[in-house]
Formats: structure tokens, sequence, C-alpha cells
């Protein structure tokens, strides 16, 4: 997997995490600029990818809705 595929995947499901940052809108117009990722799934991305890759939405409401968090 190239460095490029790896920023555009979400580090949890692999699935694209549909981050803005990387099609080119100015920082602070992606959907994840205003959604909390709650600590306890930012702790469950591998080492290799913390804050390299966007974890993506699907996985954040799932997480939110098995956890019971808003």
């Amino acid at each position: 997997m190239s460095k490029h595929s790896e920023n555009i995947l979400c580090p949890i499901c692999g699935k694209d995490n549909n981050c803005g940052s990387r099609r080119g809108l100015p920082h602070g117009s992606c959907w994840c600029d205003t959604i909390h990722v709650p600590q306890g799934l930012k702790d469950l991305v591998p080492e290799h990818f913390k804050m390299k890759a966007c974890i993506c939405k699907d996985c954040i409401d799932k997480y939110n809705a098995d956890h019971g968090l808003d």
C-alpha cells in the first residue's frame, strides 16, 4: 500500500475516510473538523497510523452507538 493510499483509508475499517484535506479543501472545511472523536476510538488506531489517517464517520458513529455516546 502506498503512503498516499494509507492516509485516505480509515485506520479502523480500511474504507475511504472521505477526508476533505486530501481533496484540497481548506483547513477547517472537512466534516472531521466539526465532529468529536472519542479518545477510546483514537486509542484503537495502530501506532503507525496515529496523526496520519482520519477515522471515517461510519466508524465514529458505530463506536458512539456501541458505547452509548452522542
